[in-house]
């Protein structure tokens, strides 16, 4: 299962990740760079896992596990979908 922006929503990168704006409510929401990476590569089609583990692997030795990893992309998926600014394609 992928994920999608809204089209109403748009996604540009910044110094410490990105932001995201909701032209319906002109809202910015900003993203560090772990949850910017994770969107990104959510957006280009990889699956959870895949997102998770490259997330590991830039991250310091021994710093977050996959269970963990797995547990934040799919929080950030759902946060995203909860507000309606992202949707599962």
């Amino acid at each position: 299962m992928g994920v999608r922006l809204h089209h109403e929503v748009s996604m540009a990168g910044t110094d410490g990740g990105s932001v995201l704006l909701d032209q319906r409510s002109g809202e910015y929401w900003q993203l560090n760079g772990s949850a910017a990476t994770a969107l990104r590569m959510l957006l280009d089609g990889a699956g959870e896992h895949e997102v998770a583990a490259a997330l590991i692997a830039d991250g310091p030795p021994g710093d977050v596990g996959l269970d963990e990893a797995l547990r934040d992309v799919r929080e950030l998926t759902e946060q995203l979908t909860a507000a309606r600014l992202a949707v599962r394609s």
